[in-house]
């Protein structure tokens, strides 16, 4: 389930993985997979997978670096010392040897990702593979050298699991998970939902207690109908309907509390219970009044379910598991 309401396929914030691919090409497929599954279809890009044969490299790395809001670069055993040999093949020159460090050329795909991102402002995360030791600024070229200035991330094989996580969860602090997305979804939703119910119902309690109340609320809820008599559309009786909305909005928080964070959840199951008992409680306690005790009784009680449930809501914050 990519998008769970409409006005959730808006432009995805994406992440861009900056690696080498001589040096940690495994970990960067690994890396994406991982990724991918915490924030969601076709928010992750790296180079190899994610550009079309035919396509222009260049083109589709600066496309993509544009509509990225955070960088993730993979620096392994390798990525500081690469350097080609007079043949144009990849070497390796940890000793300063013949070969120049590609870092310093002004082709090098890499430091343009990563000078790329961190002139565009976004956040740059640097992750040291397998125990590599982060840069010193003087081994950079000058372009490179802020990079330093980021705080660095390791990620190991050994670890690969925990060490993911946490990256997510630091990377999510800027780009909010597919299951984040789906709960602000879900929180409008409801919210809106027990909102429009909730002001309903009190326009229809306050057109019995209070005459100025009663003539605009009549004016928009008994148009006059082709004779000149009012037609009220709703009357306080259909107060009870509010909770036709408060049950289904009540049946999606129980749906989606395991996507909530456990130290958030029981909030969460709070406002799902509530709706659910102030539902079940109305109908079987409050029903069997005459009227017009029953109307009102329905009107405060559908109210009082509603704002129960927009605290709980409130106090859950619709924080995603991590």
């Amino acid at each position: 389930m990519t998008a769970l309401l409409p006005w959730t396929r808006a432009p995805r914030r994406r992440v861009f993985i900056s690696y080498r691919r001589d040096d940690t090409k495994w970990v960067a497929g690994r890396l994406a997979d991982s990724l991918t599954a915490y924030f969601g279809d076709k928010r992750v890009f790296r180079d190899v997978g994610d550009i079309p044969g035919g396509a222009d490299f260049g083109q589709v790395i600066r496309g993509n670096l544009g509509l990225s809001d955070a960088a993730i670069v993979l620096i392994g055993p390798d990525w500081l010392h690469a350097a080609e040999n007079v043949h144009g093949v990849d070497d390796i020159d940890r000793a300063g040897g013949a070969g120049r460090s590609r870092l310093h050329q002004p082709d090098d795909w890499v430091a343009h990702e990563v000078t790329a991102a961190m002139e565009k402002g976004i956040p740059v995360y640097p992750v040291l593979v397998d125990g590599t030791p982060m840069p010193r600024a003087a081994e950079l070229p000058e372009r490179l050298r802020p990079l330093t200035r980021f705080n660095a991330i390791t990620l190991s094989d050994d670890r690969w699991d925990a060490d993911v996580s946490r990256l997510a969860r630091i990377v999510a602090l800027d780009i909010p998970s597919e299951n984040e997305r789906k709960l602000q979804g879900l929180n409008l939703l409801v919210s809106l939902a027990l909102l429009v119910v909730a002001m309903t119902t009190l326009l229809l309690l306050f057109r019995q207690l209070f005459p100025l109340v009663a003539a605009v609320a009549n004016t928009a809820l008994c148009p006059l109908n082709a004779e000149g008599a009012p037609t009220c559309l709703l009357s306080l009786g259909a107060t009870g309907i509010a909770f036709v909305a408060i049950a289904p909005c009540s049946a999606m928080l129980f749906v989606f509390a395991r996507w909530v964070h456990r130290k958030h959840k029981p909030f969460f199951l709070a406002a799902a219970w509530a709706g659910a008992l102030g539902t079940l409680g109305s109908f079987l306690l409050l029903k069997p009044l005459a009227p017009p005790y029953e109307e009102l009784a329905m009107a405060l009680g559908s109210t009082a379910t509603i704002l129960v449930m927009l605290v709980c809501m409130s106090l859950s914050g619709f924080r995603p598991r991590q």
